[in-house]
Order: C-alpha cells, then structure tokens, then sequence
C-alpha cells in the first residue's frame, strides 16, 4: 500500500505526465553518487522534480533505510520543472540538526501519496574528517644530506603546501607553497631561496583532501641550506634592521646555559648557542630537555662549534672533517642541522678546516665583531656587559661563552642592547636581513 495520505488518490496519468515534462525539463538520468564531500563546508545541492498536483519532501536515509533527516517540504508547483534544496549536512526535520557521522547516505523525494521520486544526486558520501599528514624528517647527520624536501605521510591529503614559519608560537610566515599532489616528500617553497631564507626554520605540512577538508601536521625543525659551494667567512651582517646576534660558545657550563636562556625567554628574544659535544657528558636530560624546547619555541637557535675544541690554523682537512662530524650528537640533540654555521673554536682556521667545513655544509664560517673576552680573567659581569653593549651595531656578531659571569650579565646585556634599539635574533633571521660582512 502506498504511503501517505488515503484520502488523496490523484489520478496516476497525471502524476506520470508531470514527472516525464519536470525529468524532460532537467534531463534527468539515474545519476551515480557524487564524490566524498564535507556538507559543512561545501553544502550540497539536491535537484528534485516536481508535480503539478502534489508536494514533496526530501528524505535522507542510511543504506539501511533509516531515515535520518527530512528537509523541508516544496510546496506544490504551478508549472512542471524542477527545484532544488541546500543541506548542509545535519540531521533531523529541516535537516538543521547535529551534522551525520561521516558515511554514505541515500537522498530521494517523497509524494504526498507516498510515491518515491529519484533526485540528483542520488546519494552522497558524507566526510568531515580532516586528513592529517606526517612529516618525517630524519635525524640529523654531518654532513647534513637534506634537499628542498621533506619525508611525508599524506594521512589522507589528496593535495599538500608547505607553510614555513619562524619558530614560536608567534613566529612569522617566512614563505607558504603552492598546492601540489600529495606524494612522499614535502617541497619547500622556492621563495626561501629568493629571499635568502637561511638556517633554521619551522615547517608544518597543510593537507586537504577530495571533501575539503583540511588539516595541519606537527611542525618540525628544518635547517635550509644556501646554495653555492665552497665557506663564507662572516664577521657581521651588513644590514640597515636594528638586529644583532648574541652567540654563546663551548657548552662546558650547563647551569650558566639555562640561566641564559631563561633570560632570553624572559625578554622575548632569540639567542645562539655554538657548543661542542665533547662537553655532552655534562648535558643532564632536564638540560637537554630545555634545549629542544626553546628551540621549539623560538628562543634558542644552533651552531657547530666542532667536537674537541682542538682545531686551529693548522687543522689538516681530514682531521676538520672528523671533528666536524663527531658533533653530529649536538645537531641530534637540536633536532636539526648546525649547517650552514660553524664557528670554529678560537676563530682559528686555515686553508684545511676551511676546506673541511665547506666540503660538510658549513657554508659560513661564523666569526665576530664583538668579544666580550669573558673567559679572560674572568672579567666582572658589569663588564662584559659594557663590552657587549657597547660595541654592538646593526648586524653585529656578539661572542660569550657558558661562564658565570657572562650568565649573571646575561639580563643586562639584553636589555642594555634593547635600550640601545637593538634586537637580538638568531642567527637565521640576521643573515636574511643583509648579506655577510
């Protein structure tokens, strides 16, 4: 028996003919389910004929025949045609309800009399899960073997860009990629090269699927490399921005180390440390816990400073490419690569530890304008202090070491540098502000 109300019985010819000149109207055909679609965000619209003689309402039923939601009611139609009505997913009468679990759901037109008129589409398949793409960058190495791309997971993503920041929460947008099919590498955007984006950065990986869904992965660490061969020995950075790098070499004083960055987390700025993993043994895991999440957050960035502390003028290059390597337990403990930063200890180098560094990825040989000479006595810190902030300039390169002193003038120094309108960076944003001097 038909559904519907009894007492109206129109007359079969009549609904027949209607529906024939309404499907003639819109040249309907048994049409297959549309693609996976997030209803929410692409709402989705329903075509539906109509007859001359009664209204319709839509249904939305599970595959197995539960109704889940009915839309509102066309009332009926003067003309033979066809309408069509908006759903955004949701559920119950008037469809306004808590959006459907994701799956496939079949759509038809109900008469008044209970007749079942086929709409287009004919189904739908539901889908508001966002893809969540992986990236999977490998541990560090010297030599650091990375490209313009990084290992990726889609995690449902048909297509992926890359969104390159800063560290930190409110770290800046340095580049963003265009959309590309997902695959298994991540490319980075050729714009970091053109603006001279080098060292550390964050990337995330931002995936969108066939629905419109979209979603983000976990940032990782990602060192970028300039291009060119050979070293570049860095004295300062020629550039017309108030910034300045403050850079801390050796790692022999732990406690020192997390009271600078303490320091540097209070005053909202960014500072370099250049350790050698000689001094590992002394590295506690609250203190290598502390490292990591600065980094993280965009108060500390890194640097190679070699393995022993035994490097000069007369280094062989193949003695220079074993200390360089025998630091990678520094870049592991970073998560990210030291290149292209080497800071060679002394600041003594010859045409062997030149060579040796060039040939691992140290492109810059960082040396500096300003030495506090704090190892040297060592000096009170309301001198170190002096030293620093007075001979600091746009682009300087500023050198202390992990000793008490330096810790205990830490405060000072940043301060007595933002007083004097400048603002300490890493080592990444100061290079991208001018080129080396």
């Amino acid at each position: 028996m038909p559904r519907g109300n009894p007492h109206i019985v129109p007359h079969p010819m009549k609904i027949a003919l209607a529906l024939t000149t309404a499907c003639a109207l819109i040249a309907c055909t048994v049409a297959t389910a549309q693609s996976a679609v997030n209803a929410a965000v692409s709402p989705i619209t329903i075509t539906v004929p109509t007859s001359l003689l009664q209204a319709t309402t839509v249904r939305v039923t599970r595959v197995d025949g539960t109704v889940e939601a009915t839309l509102p009611p066309i009332p009926i139609a003067t003309t033979p045609g066809a309408v069509t009505v908006v759903w955004n997913g949701g559920r119950g009468t008037g469809g306004g309800g808590q959006v459907l679990p994701d799956g496939e759901y079949r759509l038809d037109a109900t008469l008044t009399d209970g007749t079942v008129v086929a709409v287009t589409p004919p189904s739908v398949t539901l889908d508001a899960t966002n893809p969540a793409p992986v990236l999977t960058p490998a541990v560090p190495t010297v030599p650091n073997r990375q490209t313009a791309a990084i290992p990726l997971r889609p995690g449902g993503a048909s297509q992926v860009r890359a969104i390159v920041k800063r560290p930190g929460a409110d770290g800046a947008t340095l580049a963003t990629g265009q959309w590309k099919t997902a695959g298994d590498v991540l490319q980075l955007p050729p714009a970091l090269r053109a603006n001279r984006i080098v060292g550390l950065v964050s990337v995330t990986a931002e995936g969108r699927d066939d629905a419109g869904n979209v979603g983000l992965s976990t940032p990782v660490l990602w060192s970028v490399q300039p291009p060119g061969l050979g070293t570049v020995i860095v004295h300062r950075i020629q550039t017309q921005k108030p910034l300045v790098a403050v850079t801390v070499d050796d790692g022999y004083g732990p406690s020192e180390a997390m009271r600078m960055i303490a320091s540097a987390r209070a005053a909202k700025v960014t500072i370099t440390f250049c350790f050698n993993a000689i001094n590992q043994s002394l590295w506690s895991q609250s203190f290598r816990d502390m490292l990591r999440t600065a980094i993280i957050d965009g108060v500390l960035e890194v640097c190679s400073h070699g393995y022993s502390h035994t490097t000069g003028v007369g280094t062989t290059e193949a003695f220079g490419r074993s200390d360089l390597r025998r630091n990678s337990p520094w870049d592991a403990l970073a998560g990210y690569s030291t290149a292209p930063f080497y800071r060679p200890p002394f600041g003594a180098y010859g045409p062997g530890l030149r060579a040796a560094a060039g040939a691992l990825g140290y492109r810059y040989v960082l040396m500096w304008d300003v030495d506090t000479n704090d190892w040297r006595g060592p000096p009170p810190a309301s001198v170190i202090t002096q030293r620093a902030v007075g001979g600091a300039r746009r682009g300087s390169i500023i050198l202390m070491h992990t000793k008490p002193n330096t810790a205990a003038a830490f405060p000072g120094i940043l301060q007595g540098l933002k007083a004097k309108g400048l603002r300490p960076v890493g080592l990444s944003e100061l290079f991208a502000a001018g080129r080396p001097g």
